[in-house]
């Protein structure tokens, strides 16, 4: 593991002499899937979210879906001056779909139903929610470049259609992201086991992990392909 000292900006090259600079710019200007985690505040995943959607004055289409965000917390998660009516942003709330299909899941059951129908598409609340955000994000006004995909959260779609269908979505989401070279962020609060995290971060290029320690907020981020690593960083909130 490349290990980036004091800030992302000054790093050390890989083997392959990219530098942890290079390599973001790199998948940025590619495409790319962010994965957020940590044992915080949603409010502290806000504003990571927040710094992912990009600045206010930056061109960009912003799609925020949501499954178990807090009422009145979504503007939250946008930039500043950004509201969920500003022309750039689709807000896609499924809080009440999402209610109504974890309420018809017997827990007993839940994960020993199949994840992916016979036909190889996703089924259950994965595919509701895939349908809905592919339709908004290959649409025409999404030009190259522009697109910042937010998921607010991974947490019921784990719960209800299980791990292996959750990834499914996320693989499939990532196609149609990086068709239009843009950045899909996934928030999964809290400290996800090894098996959770190691399935997750297959389909990612970017694992971003969140704490919060006597009101101090720092996030770390991994560059998955280049190992790189950086110190904990403060977060502005």
């Amino acid at each position: 593991m490349k290990h980036v000292s004091n800030t992302p900006n000054v790093s050390e090259p890989t083997r392959t002499g990219e530098s942890f600079t290079a390599t973001l710019m790199r998948l940025k200007r590619r495409g790319c899937c962010v994965l957020v985690t940590g044992q915080v505040d949603e409010r502290v995943r806000a504003a990571q979210s927040r710094r992912l959607f990009g600045e206010c004055d930056e061109s960009r289409q912003r799609v925020l879906t949501l499954t178990d965000a807090t009422p009145g917390l979504d503007a939250q998660y946008l930039p500043e001056n950004i509201t969920p009516t500003h022309s750039s942003v689709t807000e896609l709330d499924y809080t009440d779909v999402v209610r109504d299909v974890a309420g018809t899941v017997d827990p007993a059951f839940e994960h020993s139903q199949p994840d992916i129908g016979l036909s190889g598409s996703m089924t259950g609340l994965g595919a509701i929610l895939y349908d809905s955000v592919r339709e908004t994000i290959r649409d025409d006004r999404t030009k190259p470049g522009e697109l910042r995909l937010g998921i607010a959260t991974l947490c019921v779609l784990l719960d209800t259609d299980g791990l292996s269908a959750t990834e499914t979505f996320i693989r499939a989401l990532r196609t149609d992201i990086l068709a239009v070279r843009g950045m899909g962020h996934f928030h999964l609060p809290g400290a996800p086991d090894s098996e959770t995290l190691a399935a997750l971060k297959s389909p990612i290029d970017i694992h971003i992990e969140l704490r919060e320690s006597n009101g101090i907020v720092e996030h770390q981020w991994h560059l998955l392909e280049t190992d790189h690593l950086t110190d904990w960083l403060p977060l502005r909130r």
